[in-house]
């Protein structure tokens, strides 16, 4: 699918869970006012919904933002899985505890961490998630966000997030330009971001 394109819109019934395959896509919340709030990034390998079957409905929306496949994975199917595969159902648990970790490190961003702080944690976080899927991020990564998305992810205003670009670029840690963050010192970003990434780590191995 191109860029873009809703998958799941707040509200809507849940039947499947989603199997990103390949590209960018997002969850986020829709306020009263027409705001957002971007509140993770599904990345290739992520499952989302599994959380609101229970509920039967989502609370969130799904979007992809860059051309992206995404696989839908039925609640049945998902149960014989989870009953016939044992290590799939508890890869299927650490995914799951994985996501509510990101989520918890977006919270604490949100409402303790700096607005510097928090930009440095996100860009960190995007590399490290990055680098475990196989890709080299030291030096930086593609990130088809535009300003208004990242800002958004952030709880910034578009004004907020320049000065805050502004000021990582000055200090020689990251710059965004042209759908890339290019990292500059990845070591110094590491320390200023205060990054613990143990609550990325891949789980230990499953007998």
């Amino acid at each position: 699918m191109g860029a873009h394109q809703q998958l799941v819109r707040e509200n809507d019934t849940i039947d499947d869970v989603f199997v990103v395959q390949s590209g960018w896509t997002c969850i986020y919340k829709l306020l009263p006012d027409g705001g957002r709030q971007v509140l993770a990034f599904p990345l290739p390998g992520d499952i989302v919904g599994i959380s609101f079957l229970t509920l039967g409905r989502a609370l969130i929306a799904l979007e992809s933002i860059s051309e992206a496949e995404v696989s839908p994975l039925s609640a049945a199917a998902l149960a014989r899985v989870r009953a016939n595969h044992p290590r799939v159902a508890r890869a299927l648990d650490w995914s799951h505890a994985r996501d509510v970790a990101i989520l918890t490190e977006h919270l604490v961003n949100l409402g303790r961490r700096s607005a510097l702080v928090r930009t440095g944690h996100f860009i960190i976080e995007c590399a490290e998630r990055l680098r475990l899927l196989g890709f080299d991020t030291d030096g930086g990564f593609d990130l088809p966000l535009n300003q208004y998305l990242l800002a958004d992810a952030l709880g910034l205003t578009s004004i907020h997030l320049n000065r805050v670009l502004r000021q990582l670029r000055e200090a020689d840690l990251a710059t965004f330009r042209a759908g890339k963050f290019v990292i500059h010192d990845i070591k110094a970003l590491r320390e200023l971001a205060g990054f613990d990434g143990a609550y990325l780590a891949p789980p230990p191995r499953m007998p």
